[in-house]
This record gives structure tokens, C-alpha cells and sequence, in this order.
């Protein structure tokens, strides 16, 4: 995700700036829209619940070390780290779910500690709300303000009321319910699975709860199943991710390794660009392009002077969808380039610079170095892959600052 984004995004974790998300509840009055069946009532909890990310904004200095461990996992979180609805749950799970060794360690009770001698109800609100687990949930009934929803695995009923984040009749998300002044509140951070696949998502949720040793995430409680605890946010996130993700696109490599190239004969340059935007791909500059899927780019275009359109895949487990996505959209065979990934983004020359920042690059997961400039995860990449190139003082020094680091 881009650093400077992560920077000037809400203190919730989306990627929204904060006027446009949690500011909104920052003062007493109504936010635009219908947000309760009781607006006085949801607008309150709203109001507690910016209040509780207010006092845990300062632990984001933490959120480094949740990305340390993040980035020793073989998921690239960082690549969905721009997608809204992921971005603002993982910034949940580790203000929830992180710290949770002992009972009084999580970053959510740290904040009760210090309301409580200006708020006691509020503390006591927040105390409650660090045993709020995540987990799967079905909409049995549902309006602009409340929800009847069921445990998707025990079918727990309950009713709560919501700020509109919620799918249809019959849709399954998982989320949090927080209860607040006797009614049941939904946490804003939602995530929404595919329709159609309930029965698929209860047998791989049954696989969750065994691989925690539960039967259900009914009574699931952070200060008596500590090692539970720490381990179900992110099972329950893998899970989305799975079903959102790679269910749509392919299971990537999880070291995600620049991939072969291959070339596709093409209109004009111009042409080509324009089409290409206008079909959905992200334009880089005149000539270049990314094709993504939600928040993840599958593949790098780049249209060629000679009429040819070179596409070079993030991974080879996007080729199948890559080819479909071109198939629909470009009437023309493909054939694969004699270029490896090894043969690209080598030691950059005298005058080469510039083409050099702009190469994949294995040591970067396939990203260029100027495109892991704009992440912390990929930043960590590239200032080991510097550390590594034969350069003077000087040369280093221009291409760090090239690169912004």
C-alpha cells in the first residue's frame, strides 16, 4: 500500500481519508445519511467507537511490528492493503487480536485503562467490546437500519442494528457485533464473501474451528483462550482472502516472483492505450498499464512500438484469468517472450537509471523498484536489495533519492 496513503487514511484502517470515513463522528450531530432505526443511538456508538480508535491511533507506532510479522508470512499482504473492505479489517484484527498473550495486553483494553477515570461506562463498553470475536455470519432479514443474522456455523441468532454495511437476504459477511447501551451494534469493518457458496464456506469454517481446537466462535473469549484468540482474526481473514481472491484469480505463489512476459500483436499504440483504459485496465503513463482484480494487479502491459502488446504476468497462477480478460477484450493469439525474469532489472548502468527503477525484479516480488517505493513492505525489499549493489557512495545516494527512500 502507498505509504503516503496509509499516512492520510482513517484511523479505522481504510483507506478513505478521515473526513470521508470515522471524522464524520468526531463532534455531536447527526452525519449525513440514515444510519440507525435510532439515529441518536447508532450516531452515540459511532461517536465511541472513533472515540476507542482515537485512543488506539497512537499504537499504529505498533502496527510496524504487526507488519514485521505480516511480511514473514507467505501472503503479500501488502498488495490488498489497498482494498478498502481488507484494509480496514486487518487494522481491526490488530487492534483486537494482536496482542492478546495476556488478557490485559490487548491494545483495546489499554484504551479502557485510560478512559476510565473520565468515563467509566465508556471503559466499561470497551472492556466488553475486546471479547467481540470475528466470525461468519448469514442475513436472514434485513433493512436500512437493523439486521436479523445467524452464526453461520451454530445458527446463533441475533438481532443488530447497522450503518448500511451489510449485504442483502441470504448474504454472508463476517464482522463483529458489538453490543452498546442494550442493543447490538455491527462494527463498520465488514467483509463480504460471494453469494452462492454457503455451503462450501460452513465445511472451510468447520476446518477453522479445528484447527483452533473450538466448536464454535460462540463463547470464543480472549481472556481464557488466549492461543485461540491470537490465531482466529487472521484464519477468518485467510478465509475471505480465499474466497474473494484467489477462488477469482488463481493461488499466486506466495513469493510472488516476476513472472515470464509474453507478447500479443496489437493495434496502434494510441489506440490500443485508450481501448485498454476503457475496458478497465489502470494507465501508468501513455504506454503502460496495469490490469487488476479489486485491489491486486495481476499483470503489467505495455504497448510497443512495432504494434505489439507485451503483458508479463505478477504470477503464473494469473494466466489463466489474465488470458480470459484479454481474450474478451483483444481478438488476438499470444506468444511467450524469450525474456526470464532473471534477464531483467539487472545492476543498473551509467545513463540507465531511470529504465532500471522501472523493471520487475525478483528480489521485489516482481514489482519494479519504483513501485516497491511506495509501500512499507516493499521499501524493506528494496533497501536490502541496495545494500547489495556494487555502487559508490555517490551513485547509491542519487538512486535512494531517485526512489524516496
Amino acid at each position: 500500500m502507498d505509504a503516503v496513503k496509509l499516512k492520510n487514511s482513517c484511523i479505522c484502517g481504510n483507506t478513505a481519508p478521515y473526513a470521508e470515513c470515522c471524522g464524520r463522528y468526531s463532534k455531536p450531530g447527526l452525519p449525513d445519511g440514515n444510519i440507525g432505526s435510532d439515529p441518536a443511538g447508532r450516531e452515540a456508538f459511532r461517536r465511541d467507537l472513533h472515540d476507542l480508535y482515537m485512543y488506539l491511533f497512537p499504537l499504529r507506532n505498533l502496527y510496524q511490528a504487526y507488519w514485521e510479522r505480516l511480511s514473514q508470512e507467505e501472503y503479500p499482504h501488502h498488495l490488498l492493503m489497498a482494498d478498502p473492505e481488507y484494509g480496514r479489517a486487518v487494522m481491526a484484527n490488530f487492534f483486537w487480536d494482536y496482542s492478546v498473550q495476556f488478557s490485559d495486553a490487548r491494545p483495546v483494553l489499554r484504551a479502557a485503562r485510560d478512559v476510565e477515570v473520565k468515563n467509566i461506562r465508556l471503559a466499561n463498553d470497551f472492556r466488553e467490546w475486546s471479547l467481540a470475536p470475528l466470525w461468519l455470519w448469514r442475513v436472514l432479514e434485513i433493512d436500512a437500519t437493523r439486521a436479523h443474522i445467524a452464526m453461520l456455523d451454530t445458527g446463533r441468532t441475533v438481532r443488530v442494528e447497522h450503518g448500511g454495511e451489510l449485504p442483502g437476504p441470504g448474504g454472508v459477511f463476517a464482522g463483529r457485533i458489538l453490543t452498546y447501551r442494550g442493543r447490538e451494534q455491527m462494527h463498520p469493518a465488514i467483509l463480504t464473501f460471494p453469494a452462492g457458496h454457503e455451503e462450501a464456506l460452513r465445511d472451510r469454517l468447520r476446518a477453522v474451528c479445528r484447527d483452533l481446537g473450538i466448536k464454535s466462535g460462540a463463547g470464543l473469549r480472549p481472556d481464557v483462550q488466549c492461543e485461540e484468540w491470537r490465531r482466529h482474526g487472521a484464519l477468518v481473514l485467510g478465509l475471505w482472502r480465499e474466497s474473494v481472491y484467489d477462488a477469482r484469480v488463481g493461488i499466486p505463489a506466495r513469493t510472488m516472483a516476476a513472472s515470464r512476459s509474453f507478447r500479443l500483436p496489437a493495434a496502434a499504440r494510441g489506440d490500443l492505450a485508450r481501448q485498454l483504459r476503457a475496458d478497465g485496465a489502470v494507465a501508468l503513463d501513455a504506454t503502460r498499464l496495469e490490469l487488476r482484480y479489486r485491489a491486486l494487479t495481476l499483470a503489467r502491459l505495455e504497448a510497443e512500438n512495432d504494434g505489439w502488446l507485451r503483458v508479463t504476468l505478477l504470477d503464473e497462477a494469473y494466466c489463466p484469468y489474465v488470458f480470459h480478460w484479454l481474450g474478451d477484450h483483444l481478438d488476438a493469439p499470444a506468444r511467450v517472450h524469450a525474456s526470464t525474469p532473471s534477464e531483467r532489472a539487472q545492476l543498473p548502468e551509467a545513463g540507465g537509471l531511470n529504465e532500471w527503477t522501472r523493471a520487475p525484479h525478483d528480489a521485489l516480488g516482481g514489482e519494479s523498484p519504483l513501485e516497491a517505493s511506495r509501500h512499507d513492505f516493499g521499501r524493506r525489499r528494496l533497501s536490502a536489495l541496495l545494500s547489495r549493489l556494487e555502487l559508490q557512495g555517490d551513485a547509491i545516494s542519487a538512486l535512494r533519492s531517485h526512489l524516496g527512500l
